[in-house]
């Protein structure tokens, strides 16, 4: 194809655009439709660095004996099959999502947040991630299979699976409009397979600089093939999703770049909804935002009450909308996991281990190899990669990740 200068400069702008959420622009991008089967299924994996306290995961009855992080009787809730969550925050989750919860045991044995150690042991099977390596196996056509929404990437940089690489969105609206997907269409974007071409283009002239900085570019390719992939994914005649619908939705206000937790899990509907992405992974805002260790006057930690505050002021509503329009869909099997870099212990320190609360249409309410009262694991609890192979098993694909001795399903 035969390129004007003019159409050229056309072409950077729209592909600016389309790589905003890549990690080689910075902010939104894709869509097309992950069907790797009948029913599709999709992962949103919610991470709350710092330390996801067990009494909302599902082991609010393990600190009833001596009231620790302030739990009573009456304000923990039973869920059944040994599912006791917190009764103000997580218990206030749709009906459906509470009869399909699973409280499972992460026993990855590190205690630090030094170089993101519980969250890199959260993510990282060797020198894979976990997250693209499932989305890679997952299979489907969507252009970009694992994306990542928060204020930082993930413990990294995370590598890319075969050719699945994860990218971070920081544009919901972007995201929309640079698939074409916009009930207006906008009349000054350039053609995309012309905007497509421009890219390639682009990509090919770089590649004796990447080449020479394969470690350090490794971004930039990403960022290129998964723009390039966008860009050349057919249009729906119908847009699946629109963004007045998901900012009325989850009370954005109109607010299109991605910060709070509200736009992180709007912006999870739309890339299941419309980009058919196999893996979401959403970390919530700040390096340790519940991280904390001050003590009541008998010397068991606060953090129950910190952490109930914080899931009030910011987590529960826009939680309990996602749930409400995604879990129970009858089109495709969305499975949520909500978890940790670590439990909190009584005495305000961290656990060296998560308990995942995981929630899918598939998942029946049980309790697999939780923390004690005093947040400690047994040695016979399973790790990280049983946890990733026990989602599998919740998301019905084949595991890349061995048996899952979590009995959910």
């Amino acid at each position: 194809m035969k390129i004007s200068r003019r159409g050229f400069l056309k072409t950077a702008a729209v592909g600016a655009g389309a790589l905003a959420g890549t990690r080689l622009a910075g902010g939104a991008q894709f869509f097309g439709n992950a069907l790797a089967a009948t029913e599709p299924s999709h992962l949103v994996h919610i991470i709350f660095p710092g330390g996801f306290n067990g009494l909302f995961a599902g082991c609010a009855d393990k600190f009833l004996t001596g009231n620790k992080f302030g739990v009573t009787s009456s304000n923990l809730l039973d869920l059944g099959g040994g599912v006791f969550t917190d009764k103000a925050t997580l218990g206030t989750m749709p009906a459906f999502a509470l009869q399909h919860w699973a409280a499972v045991g992460v026993h990855h044995g590190v205690t630090s947040h030094l170089d993101r150690g519980a969250e890199r042991a959260l993510l990282f099977d060797g020198t894979n991630s976990y997250l693209t390596e499932l989305a890679a196996t997952m299979g489907g056509s969507s252009p970009l299979k694992a994306v990542h929404f928060g204020d930082r990437l993930p413990y990294g940089p995370q590598p890319a699976f075969g050719s699945v690489s994860l990218q971070r969105i920081q544009d919901l609206k972007s995201v929309i409009a640079s698939l074409g997907q916009s009930p207006t269409p906008d009349p000054t974007l350039p053609d995309r397979q012309l905007a497509a071409a421009g890219l390639t283009a682009s990509r090919d002239i770089s590649q004796t600089q990447v080449a020479r900085n394969k470690n350090a570019l490794i971004s930039v390719t990403d960022g290129y093939g998964a723009a390039i992939a966008t860009l050349q994914t057919p249009v729906p005649p119908t847009p699946p999703v629109t963004f007045a619908d998901i900012s009325t939705a989850y009370g954005l206000g109109g607010a299109t770049a991605v910060g709070s937790f509200a736009s992180m899990i709007a912006g999870a509907e739309i890339m299941i909804r419309a980009a058919g992405t196999n893996v979401v992974n959403i970390c919530d805002p700040g390096f340790v935002p519940w991280d904390f260790h001050q003590l009541n006057p008998d010397g068991t930690s606060r953090n129950g009450e910190f952490s109930r505050t914080k899931m009030m002021s910011s987590i529960v509503n826009p939680l309990k909308t996602f749930l409400t329009r995604m879990l129970n869909d009858q089109t495709r099997n969305v499975v949520v996991c909500l978890s940790g870099d670590f439990v909190r212990t009584p005495t305000g320190d961290h656990g060296d281990g998560t308990v995942v609360a995981m929630m899918g249409k598939y998942i029946r309410n049980t309790v697999s190899y939780p923390c004690d009262g005093d947040a400690r694991f047994s040695g016979a609890a399973p790790g990280t990669k049983q946890f990733w192979a026990a989602a599998a098993a919740a998301l019905k694909v084949t595991s890349p990740f061995g048996a899952n001795p979590h009995p959910i399903v």
